[in-house]
């Protein structure tokens, strides 16, 4: 939770005010975030796909989610069983909330910012039975950042094989 989502927050705090016209952002979630999603009770559903959510409202639930999972009641609250795609939902909310932001304050500066999923790919983490080299893995992220200047969108989606996702 540290790393996958307060990192990614503390980040994008950080450089989102500074990010130039034209700016590119691409936070990396995972498709585990969708079963996680699904494997929620339906109103902390409800909640993380409220289009209305808030920043302080996500941060909220992440962090019940950890005092729920350290008290060892998650799963009685309605949470998933997973640590990992519980924070991948919450880059990707979080990847939504600060789409929305940058279309309200910052709408002449064409900033997109979206969240896309690698795939399984060769590394550390998944070992070397997964699918896709680091090579292609790496094509949905790099075609995103390197969007033309005058592209319009995507804008506050998720993005998986170089197609946008429902979420």
């Amino acid at each position: 939770m540290k790393t996958n989502f307060f990192g990614t927050r503390d980040v994008c705090t950080e450089l989102l005010p500074l990010m130039k016209p034209q700016g590119r952002v691409v936070n990396v979630f995972s498709s585990v975030s969708l079963r996680a999603l699904k494997s929620c009770r339906p109103e902390l559903q409800q909640k993380f796909r409220n289009e209305a959510i808030s920043e302080e409202e996500l941060v909220g639930l992440m962090n019940k989610f950890v005092e729920d999972t350290r008290n060892g009641i998650h799963q009685k609250e309605g949470w998933p069983n997973a640590a990992y795609g519980v924070t991948k939902t919450g880059i990707t909310v979080l990847s939504r909330i600060h789409a929305r932001n940058l279309t309200e304050q910052r709408r002449g500066d064409k900033i997109l910012l979206n969240a896309c999923c690698p795939g399984w790919v060769r590394t550390d983490m998944a070992g070397p039975k997964a699918t896709k080299s680091p090579i292609k893995g790496a094509e949905t992220p790099v075609s995103l950042a390197l969007l033309p200047l005058d592209a319009e969108g995507p804008h506050g989606q998720l993005v998986m094989e170089k197609k946008v996702k429902q979420w």
